[in-house]
């Protein structure tokens, strides 16, 4: 009887140990993730949110009080809140400890920023919608440390309205929407995206054949969304829905060499709708937001290499929909503002299901998304290859490890015990460029059930290694 009774006490304290240890690996894991941060407002009150990407979409509301009209940028470790009209400054919030606010600098009273924009942790640049004079600022101490001019872009109104940035190699693109204020707001005419050498802090003349200063124009008016990159085939785009109410917009598709636009990507007349936001998650499959023409928002797939709409995928009846952006994982993000039901809807940027089973709560209603070690930087940087996290991470007992390539190649993807012995290979051959994922059940390649613990998964190509740590819990 004592025998068993000391085997009973064994048996539990290493039960204990163990479910103390998954614990303690729950908890890192969650400190250390990857999160989405979300702007939050009901317009007259801002705050915002964190939705962790730990698989089960651990939400934190409330983290940081912000203006209640905000976007959020990540760069380097912080989070940058762009606090607009009314608040004119930029906020600085450090995830490591708690969102806490660092600092908060003006950019300029009655400047309604926008965006902004990092050449390194000591340089950024920032839109100023409400002047025609682009900032510079070290977003270490909040310093104004020059401008540039942008008046000779503005329309009859006096200014640009210059608006969202990304910045490719040495150049920054920047929005340039030209609306006649003094007309509702209508497109005035010349809608471009003017481009700034970063070194020389000079606007480029991309037509030296005319006379002045010549900005990139768009073939469609009021760009709108961000201005982003399609690692695909190597171009930016911004969704331009021309005047409201009409199908004559696009999305406008920059060739970053050429400084010239090229071909739309999308369409309203094929999208049936304003074009509001976009987002590429492979060669053949994109994702935007538009605007029907009873007003109401409606999140669509389409197909980015045809131009052809696929389907649609939300239409909740109302002008609701603010952002939609894409995880590191591979879920689609969508801020819906539905007033009897506020918060985060999430989909499989995959095909289109939906993940999160309706919204996730973020207190106030959403307003935009970020990404923690979201690219705000030079997009030219981008790896042959992405590892990106499993989902869901803690796992019991099938996992996706999503990945993406440049470009076509034979792709190894294994997984490793803690101890570093390989356990099982999961894919060991050729993939196309694009976006993919592959799924392991938590077996050994005898098909043998592996035990609860750490795992690694590595993904390698000829000249490319990553690999991301795996929790197992049965």
């Amino acid at each position: 009887m004592k025998e068993n009774k000391s085997n009973a006490a064994i048996k539990w304290t290493a039960a204990a140990a163990a479910a103390t240890l998954i614990l303690l690996m729950l908890s890192l894991t969650a400190q250390a993730g990857e999160f989405a941060f979300i702007t939050t407002t009901d317009y007259s009150t801002g705050s915002s949110s964190v939705i962790r990407l730990d698989g089960n979409h651990t939400t934190e509301i409330d983290v940081a009080s912000i203006h209640s009209d905000a976007v959020s940028r990540w760069f380097d470790g912080l989070i940058y809140v762009v606090n607009k009209g009314g608040a004119d400054n930029i906020q600085v919030l450090d995830p490591s400890s708690g969102f806490e606010t660092l600092r908060q600098f003006s950019v300029g009273n009655e400047s309604n920023p926008q965006d902004i924009a990092f050449i390194s942790g000591s340089k950024a640049y920032v839109t100023r919608y409400d002047s025609n004079t682009l900032w510079i600022v070290d977003p270490s101490t909040g310093a104004h440390s020059g401008s540039i001019d942008l008046s000779l872009l503005a329309d009859a109104d006096g200014l640009c309205e210059m608006d969202k940035m990304i910045i490719k190699g040495s150049l920054l693109f920047i929005t340039i929407q030209r609306l006649d204020r003094n007309n509702y707001w209508l497109p005035a005419g010349g809608s471009c995206v003017a481009v700034v050498d970063c070194q020389a802090d000079t606007l480029i003349d991309t037509d030296p054949g005319q006379p002045g200063k010549q900005a990139i124009a768009l073939g469609y008016e009021n760009p709108f969304s961000n201005i982003q990159y399609n690692p695909y085939t190597d171009r930016l785009y911004v969704a331009c829905p021309g005047s409201w109410g009409t199908n004559d917009g696009a999305v406008d598709v920059i060739n970053p060499v050429t400084l010239q636009t090229e071909s739309a990507m999308l369409t309203e007349v094929s999208a049936e709708g304003d074009i509001n936001d976009v987002e590429i998650f492979s060669a053949d499959l994109g994702y935007a937001i538009i605007t029907n023409s009873s007003f109401n928002t409606v999140l669509i797939s389409f197909n980015p290499s045809t131009g052809e709409k696929l389907k649609e995928i939300y239409s909740p009846g109302d002008y609701v929909i603010n952002d939609i952006e894409i995880s590191p994982g591979g879920e689609l993000f969508l801020a819906d503002q539905t007033s009897t039901d506020p918060g985060i809807r999430i989909y499989s940027a995959y095909d289109g299901s939906e993940l999160s089973a309706g919204t996730i709560s973020t207190g106030l209603p959403p307003f935009d998304i970020c990404f923690s070690g979201g690219v705000q930087t030079d997009a030219e940087t981008l790896p042959a290859a992405m590892l990106k996290q499993n989902y869901p991470n803690p796992f019991n007992p099938v996992t996706t490890i999503p990945f993406s390539l440049k470009k076509g190649c034979r792709v190894n993807i294994s997984v490793f015990d803690a101890a570093g012995r390989r356990t099982a290979t999961i894919a060991d051959r050729k993939f196309t460029a694009g976006s993919h994922r592959v799924v392991w059940n938590g077996k050994d390649s005898r098909s043998r059930t592996l035990p609860s613990g750490f795992y690694f998964v590595r993904l390698k190509t000829r000249g490319f290694t990553d690999s991301k740590k795996m929790i197992l819990l049965r």
